[in-house]
């Protein structure tokens, strides 16, 4: 723990004092602003109920989060190698391992910040409805499994490859992979098919975790098997990244 402290700090001073960690929170205040402004003043959505207004904005948190994950993962060690600094991180005395979840906790902070800059959004379009505070304690669990499955590859990958446009084309490959399920039609969704790809896909079944909660106000049982699914491609990722990163080459 006394070798992972400092490593922790680099990763989390590099969200506040780094340029790409100022653009990450700008970038995402913006995206929230302007979706916020929209569900507000647009004649069309300003007519939703709060429910549905805090289930679109909680959708865009999780958009941004695995976006997030898969850039931060994709940069972990292939930008050390870009910027050679990996070597030097290699000559101390910190095993692949610890520098992996030394990355993996700097990412999960980035998607605290995420959370916590979003929570004064989703207050303002839901504040009068119901189902609020479940949607932010739905949100953050959903929105960590989903950090851990896209992020842990990613960083995976990039303890592997040499290139950093790489490692992101794949990490993006994936998270597209992921989403178009979602994209389907609610009639294709339905089929026995569609409920299928909708249990498997961590994706999808943050989405619908979200929408039963929020939308539907159905308590936590029927949210078990769908949370459970989610834990459990958490715990392979875990391995995963364990397993690559055993042996890091700069």
């Amino acid at each position: 723990m006394n070798l992972l402290r400092p490593l922790i700090g680099k990763e989390i001073q590099e969200d506040f004092r780094s340029a790409r960690g100022a653009f990450f929170l700008v970038v995402a205040a913006l995206v929230l602003s302007v979706f916020a402004v929209l569900l507000v003043s647009n004649t069309e959505l300003s007519l939703l109920d709060n429910a549905q207004a805090v289930y679109l904005m909680a959708g865009l948190v999780i958009a941004l989060a695995a976006l997030v994950a898969v850039l931060r993962g994709s940069e972990g060690f292939a930008g050390e190698r870009e910027r050679e600094t990996l070597e030097t991180l290699l000559l101390t005395p910190a095993t692949g391992h610890r520098l992996a979840w030394a990355k993996l906790l700097g990412i999960l902070f980035s998607w605290l910040i995420l959370f916590i800059l979003a929570i004064p959004y989703l207050w303002a379009v839901g504040s009068a409805g119901q189902n609020l505070l479940p949607a932010l304690w739905y949100l953050f669990i959903t929105g960590t499994l989903i950090v851990l499955i896209l992020g842990g590859p990613a960083l995976a990958f990039s303890a592997r490859m040499k290139s950093f446009k790489g490692v992101l084309s794949l990490g993006l490959t994936l998270l597209l992979l992921l989403g178009s399920p979602v994209v389907l039609g609610p009639s294709l969704r339905q089929s026995a098919v569609g409920r299928i790809l909708d249990l498997a896909n961590p994706l999808a079944g943050t989405l619908n975790t979200l929408d039963s909660v929020i939308i539907d106000s159905q308590g936590v049982a029927l949210q078990l098997v769908r949370l459970t699914i989610m834990i459990a491609y958490s715990l392979a990722v875990l391995w995963f990244l364990k397993a690559v990163t055993r042996r890091i080459e700069p």
